[in-house]
């Protein structure tokens, strides 16, 4: 590979600067284009005719119902580009070959469990999906969601005990692919989304809750991130619980993960998981008092996590929400405001269910394309 002098990467800024001008500004035409970068009318010309010929841009002439000749208006081609998207988790992976306008050309899944070599079933999908998808798809990148704890700088899946993975070099592993490969931890993924879709909300929350507890936070418009990789991490967060000590793995007593995770649950009830789901439907005194108990332990912690950091609002997903959102959503909401303070202007409590992988894999992709400091896609 030819090493990159001066002139190529002030070359590969303006065009970085281009696209991003684009991307904000869909329907732009040059002269404008040349006035929100700063560079001379001869450049962008210059850099936009390569980027047309190499179809990264495409060009239309709009209607404006006036005479005269209208300006040539310039648009990103998200269609003529492609991702690998995956979805990692402990009952399946499921792996998607998308464009970058959200359209899937192939997917591939298959369930898995402790028994199962998690990264030897991914990189079959990968090449399943690569086949059925076909030759003359520009791949750009791969973004993974993972449940566990990454290490989203470096790639590594630093725990992910139900995946048996621990300190996985999983970028590594995928590097054979040849482009990119973006790590991140699955409730991260969703509030890299909610914060491209939803930009006015400053500040806000996500909560997973399911197996274990995860959730990730936004705040000033930016994805919080820690030195360890574990901001946010919800479910070690101590509870009151008088009369009951539940020793953790974390070395403490106590955690929220103990009283409101699926194992919890299940310990609680003394039945399985799935026997509970099957009770509450049939509304089992019993069943849903559990299932209210998640609200009394969860709505102290997510109240002074509001007040702490005035939240706009908090989104949960996860299969005990999605399972139970009938009784969580109005007893946590109503629990929750109880506990407010007067001036706090926090602005609604959501249950995101069914959530598509592929669409929330490219909005973070796009965001990180073009809300960061990359310059080597669709370049």
């Amino acid at each position: 590979m030819r090493k990159m002098t001066s002139p190529d990467r002030m070359k590969l800024i303006n065009e970085r600067n281009i696209l991003k001008v684009v991307h904000e500004n869909p329907g732009i035409y040059r002269k404008l284009i040349a006035q929100k970068t700063g560079l001379s009318s001869q450049t962008v010309t210059n850099l936009v005719a390569e980027l047309v010929e190499r179809r990264v841009l495409l060009e239309y002439s709009p209607s404006l119902g006036v005479k005269g000749r209208n300006p040539v208006s310039l648009a990103v081609n998200y269609a003529g580009f492609y991702m690998i998207t995956a979805d990692i988790n402990i009952e399946k992976v499921a792996v998607y070959v998308n464009s970058l306008d959200e359209a899937v050309v192939a997917f591939a899944e298959q369930p898995v469990d402790q028994t199962v070599d998690v990264l030897a079933v991914l990189k079959e999908l990968i090449g399943r999906v690569l086949d059925q998808a076909g030759t003359g798809k520009r791949i750009t990148a791969s973004v993974l969601s993972v449940t566990g704890v990454v290490n989203e700088d470096k790639g590594i899946v630093v725990e992910a005990g139900k995946l048996n993975w621990y300190n996985l070099d999983l970028a590594g592993e995928l590097a054979y692919l040849g482009v990119p490969v973006l790590v991140r931890n699955d409730v991260n993924m969703v509030a890299y989304y909610e914060k491209a879709k939803y930009p006015a909300d400053l500040n806000f929350m996500i909560a997973k809750i399911d197996v274990g507890i995860g959730s990730a936070f936004v705040l000033g418009g930016r994805v919080l991130e820690s030195t360890n990789n574990v901001a946010g991490e919800l479910g070690h967060v101590t509870v009151a619980a008088p009369g009951k000590e539940r020793p953790c793995v974390c070395g403490k007593s106590n955690c929220l993960t103990k009283f409101i995770s699926l194992e919890a649950l299940e310990l609680d009830y003394g039945k399985s998981y799935a026997q509970l789901v099957e009770d509450v439907g049939k509304k089992d005194p019993r069943a849903v008092a559990l299932i209210e108990d998640i609200c009394t332990y969860l709505a102290p912690v997510l109240a002074n996590t509001i007040i702490l950091l005035d939240l706009d609002r908090i989104i949960l997903c996860g299969c005990t929400v999605d399972h139970f959102r009938s009784i969580i959503y109005p007893c946590l909401d109503r629990k929750i405001r109880k506990l407010l303070s007067y001036w706090v202007s926090f602005k609604r409590l959501e249950i995101h269910s069914n959530i598509y992988i592929a669409q929330i894999g490219t909005q973070f992709l796009l965001d990180y394309i073009f809300a960061g400091e990359q310059d080597f896609i669709l370049l």
